[in-house]
């Protein structure tokens, strides 16, 4: 992806960088958002999107080479030994999955930008497939690592701090050459910078993150790293007391929170020093960890959240829209910050109660004004409001402010099922240019709903959904199973409700519960029921507790199984897939699917066999080779040596309470 206007001036000495691996569909809103914000007070800065950017990288033909011949060659020595280590077994089994679907992912990267082939759904589903068996060819190529546009995992182990020295030493990363060139050529039009920012939004981009961190200092040593981002918010909220010194041996400084403010403060402070500038300087600045020179616990600088008085339009000037993974672009903007609601069980924002989870709202006419400009600037007619919710009176007085503008264009949101979204008000709202919006409508359960403290009930659930589906706009249902306490019938509620509505829900996804740290259940779990609660000694970033609670151990292996049979069943009426591919909830190429076959687009049975393409495979890649191994008998060694490893790796240690499961942990084992 080329920074536009990239002759030289233009490019700022602040580069704020968005890492792999996430979605390529449609640019994040953060570092925009924080490039208008600098920009309105004279600051310049530069927004360089490598997860976007290393999506043609890994389509080149050249890419595509090399991973064939890594692949190759792997198997071609493992495939001659005469016995195999565990971890050779493992490798081999991924190699032999990668030989059979070398995917051309250059024409699969064509069709999902083509307007008519992305809409169709056999070819877009080939494209997509395309990528898929990507994924599966990388996992062989960096083995023991895997990764897809929302993960980016060790084989079994959680990140921690050892697996990312193994990921950065072993030169794993699929897309290091990239990075490294695009960084350089960066440097070479507009100079080396002075500050770079690295947002740390997603789980999935961790292992990128620090890699990045490393490769900025060893070719930019005088550059003032900083790292942001909501993810990195949770580690330094969640993880082990250790865990932002640790952080601060990758960068310079850490903002957890709201960063338009201290990162104005910290440029302006920057752009007046020779150096680095003292640690009581630093110290000063709001929502900013560093560290303590006496080798102290890092400091922490006074507390600071956006008010809407600071809302600035997002600025995607730097960014080239047309290298995204779509045929146009689709642009995400936050009307709004923070819950209104603020109180549900399983949600961070339930138990956190500081200011940067308060509800906000930028001005209506300030955030029409910011559209209108948007549309002007880049034509995009698309547009996706992030925000965590929308207050149903900041909706309605958005949607009027919007026809009066006579501002067209079509929108996509998350909204709670409140009663005032009658049916004159969802004609509104559509009329406004919503075409698609995603409740957590969590469970069909009274019950549940109650100790989820959802403030909602079934028959409202079925009475706000109506109203919006019948005014024309797509509805899906976000739902799970698996609350602390559920009983099997209370689960079977959700799938019932989901069963009686399905004419009206257009699409839907029935999760399983992940305790989230932060969240009421955590601060308190037994008030939930939940006896067991702790962590792997790997999971040092505080990202994945392990928990139980009584009603779960109560549900027999035949009820789980029953719940699966019938979520099957619902799910073979409808097109639904994973995060971001058409199909699933509030993504960019679900929206395009909408607007072009109406909001039934996914509510119909999958493609027959008869209606697919074939593949998309590498012309060049050659049959694959025999085995000479025998992978059933390998599959099932690596299988049991797994259960028996994880049984034991999970299981607490009375001592301690952790269980032992972590990256040394595990390579010991392999021994």
């Amino acid at each position: 992806m080329e920074i536009k206007g990239a002759a030289g001036s233009g490019i700022a000495r602040n580069w704020l960088i968005f890492p792999p691996f996430a979605d390529p569909t449609w640019p994040y809103v953060s570092l925009p958002t924080l490039k208008g914000y600098l920009a309105a007070r004279g600051i310049p800065s530069t927004v360089l999107d490598l997860n976007a950017g290393c999506v043609d990288f890994l389509a080149a033909p050249e890419t595509a080479a090399r991973l064939r011949t890594t692949v190759l060659s792997r198997f071609s020595r493992l495939d001659a030994r005469r016995q195999l280590t565990r971890a050779e077994q493992m490798e081999y089994l991924r190699l032999l999955d990668a030989l059979e679907c070398f995917p051309d992912v250059a024409t699969a990267a064509a069709i999902l930008r083509d307007p008519e082939r992305l809409t169709d759904p056999a070819a877009c589903r080939v494209a997509r497939d395309a990528f898929e068996d990507l994924f599966v060819v990388l996992e062989a190529a960096c083995f023991p690592f895997s990764f897809s546009f929302n993960k980016a995992a060790h084989l079994i182990a959680p990140w921690d701090f050892d697996a990312l020295e193994a990921y950065i030493g072993s030169g794993a990363s699929p897309v290091a050459p990239y990075t490294r060139e695009r960084l350089l050529r960066l440097a070479q039009a507009g100079g080396p910078p002075r500050v770079v920012g690295l947002s740390l939004t997603f789980v999935s981009q961790i292992p990128e993150t620090f890699r990045l961190c490393r490769e900025v200092r060893e070719l930019f040593p005088e550059a003032f790293i900083v790292l942001g981002g909501p993810c990195l918010g949770q580690i330094t909220r969640h993880g082990n007391p250790d865990v932002s010194s640790r952080l601060l041996d990758f960068a310079d400084a850490l903002c957890p929170g709201e960063g338009e403010k201290p990162l104005e403060l910290l440029l302006n402070l920057l752009a007046g020093e020779d150096g680095h500038p003292g640690p009581e300087r630093l110290a000063q600045i709001p929502n900013l960890i560093t560290r303590d020179p006496a080798g102290g616990p890092p400091r922490h600088g006074p507390a600071w959240v956006w008010s809407p008085e600071d809302a600035v339009a997002p600025d995607y000037s730097d960014l080239d829209l047309g290298a995204y993974l779509a045929p146009s672009p689709m642009l995400l903007y936050s009307p709004t910050r923070g819950c209104y609601w603020n109180r549900c069980s399983f949600c961070a924002y339930g138990f956190n109660q500081d200011g940067a989870h308060t509800y906000r709202e930028v001005p209506v006419d300030r955030a029409v004004a910011d559209l209108r400009r948007l549309h002007e600037q880049t034509g995009a007619k698309h547009f996706y409001f992030s925000c965590d919710v929308i207050a149903p009176k900041y909706a309605f007085a958005l949607a009027e402010a919007l026809l009066a503008d006579g501002l067209e264009i079509r929108w996509s949101t998350d909204l709670r099922l409140e009663a005032a979204y009658t049916p004159e008000r969802c004609a509104l709202l559509y009329q406004s240019g919503l075409r698609a919006v995603a409740f957590g409508v969590e469970s069909g359960s009274p019950k549940t709903l109650k100790c989820m403290d959802k403030g909602t009930t079934p028959e409202r659930i079925r009475t706000v959904n109506r109203a919006f589906h019948e005014a024309g706009i797509a509805t899906a249902w976000m739902t799970f199973t698996g609350h602390p306490g559920e009983t099997f019938s209370q689960a079977e509620a959700t799938l019932a409700l989901l069963e009686a509505e399905r004419d009206r829900v257009d699409q839907f996804i029935v999760g399983t519960f992940d305790l989230t740290p932060g969240s009421r259940i955590h601060a308190a779990p037994a008030d939930f029921g939940v006896d067991q609660l702790t962590y792997t000694r790997g999971d040092v970033f505080g990202l994945f507790p392990i928990w139980s609670d009584r009603a779960a151990r109560a549900r027999s292996p035949e009820q789980l199984h029953e719940l699966g049979v019938r979520v099957d069943r619902l799910a073979a009426g409808y097109r639904l897939d994973h995060y971001p591919w058409a199909g699933a909830i509030s993504t960019h190429h679900s929206f395009l699917h909408l607007l072009r076959h109406g909001q039934r687009a996914f509510a119909q049975p999958r493609l027959r066999r008869r209606d697919a393409l074939p593949p998309l495979r590498d012309p060049a890649a050659p049959p694959p080779p025999r085995p000479r191994q025998d992978p059933d008998r390998l599959a099932e060694q690596v299988d049991r040596f797994l259960g028996r490893y994880l049984e034991r790796a999970l299981t607490p240690d009375p001592q301690t309470g952790l269980a032992p499961l972590s990256f040394s942990h595990f390579m010991q084992a392999l021994k």
